[in-house]
């Protein structure tokens, strides 16, 4: 890969992991974004609060989880990352947060979609995980299998992951899935 190019992609990928602190899907380090290359993967390092992150801490690695560049450690999820690409070739970037409302909807079995324009992106519900440890094959294939051909999962007991064709596709994604889960909470709320 060119240098010029990939150091373009490392910033773009800065900005999303920015963005998703300044939306409040993560706080100081949690959660994680990639984006996939003919060679692998670029992924956010673990450790790192986004507001001090820089483009030449971003990860870059392939599917096995050899680093072929940047500094650092990378994302202890990296093997989630890597699983949803093997078995989405439509999947360009992942995002994975630890948003309030969709942590919370993670203790359910699926997040019920309640209004119009969840259903048109989410169909009736977003499924959940079965629950595995963090940073393992094991959650890894189960994220794999609750996302099957979706756009979005939830993780049990643990946030939510959401997939696109570009890193901004991924962000909304995500910024929907958990409009969605507060939508379902509020309503619960008010009819008990």
């Amino acid at each position: 890969m060119k240098p010029r190019s990939l150091r373009l992609r490392r910033e773009r990928l800065v900005e999303v992991a920015r963005a998703m602190a300044r939306k409040g899907l993560v706080t100081g380090s949690s959660g994680n974004v990639s984006l996939r290359l003919d060679s692998g993967m670029l992924i956010t390092p673990s450790g790192i609060p986004y507001e001090h992150f820089r483009p030449g801490q971003v990860i870059w690695m392939d599917l096995e989880g050899r680093v072929l560049g940047g500094s650092g450690q990378s994302s202890s999820e990296w093997r989630m990352h890597a699983a949803i690409y093997r078995q989405r070739e439509d999947v360009r970037a992942v995002v994975h947060t630890h948003s309030l409302f969709a942590t919370a909807a993670s203790f359910g079995s699926a997040l019920r979609v309640v209004h119009a324009e969840g259903k048109t992106l989410f169909e009736e519900e977003i499924p959940v995980s079965t629950p595995a440890p963090p940073g393992t094959w094991e959650l890894a294939q189960a994220v794999v299998e609750a996302l099957g051909r979706g756009r979005a999962a939830l993780l049990a007991h643990h946030g939510a992951v959401a997939v696109g064709s570009t890193l901004r596709e991924a962000f909304l994604w995500a910024e929907k899935l958990e409009e969605t889960a507060r939508l379902a909470w509020e309503l619960r709320r008010q009819h008990g």
